[in-house]
């Protein structure tokens, strides 16, 4: 879908692209090309433009505008490579072809792909630009005239990119993969820091790669890190990377809302004393904050019209009410995830059906926790009861209330509907 073919139509492309800009001159033929034109004209001076480029693209995902950027970034990709072979050109293209792997990374979240949904053309994009990043930076890093900035960006990159492949991989299901990539993409991204201090973005990856490797335990965190629990030392990364401005500070504050809420369901923490940061109730402080801040700084005044919010961050806030025993506010954000679903598929996305179907389950959920109060007669109680029965049957024979690849974050969620459930019908005397 995003991939240049080279070889059967590189020449038939070329030509397209240079009557384009014979025809015209001004850009104002396309959306596309008049955003990358305000782009370039807003940074005339500037050579390079693929950091603020980035930068503005992760922003604009929180709002689902994925075509323009990938338009931009294709433009700017087929410019420097008809550009002569220098250096910092080949450092700028490497940027680029790690922005569209971002980009259509970003899109796989929205489309809520899992390791039983995926969509094939989407997938090889990704693994395109996410090779490609690699091969490029293992060019750069092979060059002598490389100073120690040069060579902690291609590391870096090299690192990201190999987790971007990591954590893709995991979704899919396929873990040796996974594990393989995670390990070079943990070795890489400690060399680009410790080359680099200021290199803000790496405590992200390791953030997320410290953090999710003990949080999944297992095999993976053997093998990673030998088993060491170093939650905390992820979470401290991914806090600092927000301290310093990271650049792809969308996503490190969805990552952390959804690590401190995972944290909240995780029983190994249940004695933790108030004072450890992976305490529940610390936790839960700490998402409620992220969650906020991403409202005012992004959703309160949207820069798009159309713009219904973001399913991501409903859902997140669903999951918080459920924990809270809010389920009225927790209703009325599964409601939102299920209309702003309903919007992008009318948009022509294809959203993974699983979501949907979860997200249903949940409003279902919320509405069997109104009933103990609602309940007039014997008649009103069997029914309510046959409804609860039936979905702690459900729960029992292994269904889910909320997709997930993990299947030890799963059964935590599981735990936390069932229990629920629970509760309710003995309280209801079912």
């Amino acid at each position: 879908m995003f991939r240049f073919k080279i070889k059967s139509h590189g020449v038939m492309y070329f030509v397209f692209v240079v009557l384009i800009y014979l025809a015209l001159g001004s850009v104002l033929w396309s959306p596309a090309w008049a955003e990358h034109y305000v782009l370039r004209a807003e940074n005339k001076d500037a050579k390079f433009i693929s950091e603020r480029a980035t930068r503005l693209a992760l922003v604009d995902t929180l709002y689902y505008r994925y075509d323009k950027w990938f338009s931009i970034f294709k433009i700017e990709i087929e410019r420097l490579r008809r550009s002569p072979e220098s250096l910092q050109n080949k450092i700028e293209l490497m940027k680029f072809h790690f922005a569209v792997s971002g980009l259509v990374g970003e899109l796989s979240h929205t489309l809520a792909f899992t390791s039983k949904f995926s969509i094939p053309e989407i997938k090889e994009d990704f693994i395109f630009h996410s090779e490609r990043v690699k091969e490029l930076a293992n060019d750069i890093l092979d060059q002598e005239n490389t100073d120690v900035k040069q060579r902690a960006e291609a590391y870096f990159y090299l690192g990201a990119s190999e987790g971007y492949i990591g954590v893709f991989e995991y979704g899919e299901g396929n873990l040796f993969s996974a594990l393989i990539n995670g390990l070079q993409a943990d070795n890489h991204l400690e060399k680009s820091l410790e080359m680099d201090s200021a290199r803000v973005d790496a405590h992200f990856g390791l953030g997320v790669y410290r953090y999710g490797n003990s949080r999944l335990g297992g095999l993976g965190n053997f093998i990673m890190q030998g088993g060491s629990d170093l939650r905390e030392v992820g979470l401290n990364h991914l806090e600092q990377a927000l301290r310093m401005n990271t650049g792809a500070k969308p996503l490190a504050m969805k990552t952390l809302a959804w690590f401190y809420i995972s944290e909240q369901i995780n029983p190994d923490n249940t004695e933790l004393p108030i004072s450890n940061p992976l305490n529940p109730s610390k936790s839960r402080l700490r998402s409620m904050e992220l969650i906020a801040e991403m409202e005012e700084h992004y959703f309160k005044e949207s820069p798009y019209s159309d713009f219904m919010g973001n399913k991501e961050v409903a859902l997140m806030k669903a999951i918080q009410y459920v924990l809270d025993k809010n389920y009225g506010k927790a209703r009325e954000e599964f409601v939102k995830v299920q209309n702003i679903s309903a919007y992008l598929v009318g948009r022509g996305l294809k959203i993974n059906s699983q979501l949907t179907d979860s997200v249903q389950a949940g409003i279902e959920f919320c509405d069997l926790m109104f009933l103990s109060g609602n309940i007039r007669g014997k008649v009103e109680k069997d029914s309510a009861c046959s409804r609860i029965d039936e979905k702690i049957s459900f729960l029992r024979s292994g269904g889910s209330m909320v997709e997930y690849d993990s299947r030890k974050i799963r059964g935590e969620l599981h735990d936390v509907f069932f229990g629920a459930l629970d509760e309710l019908s003995r309280k209801m005397n079912c």
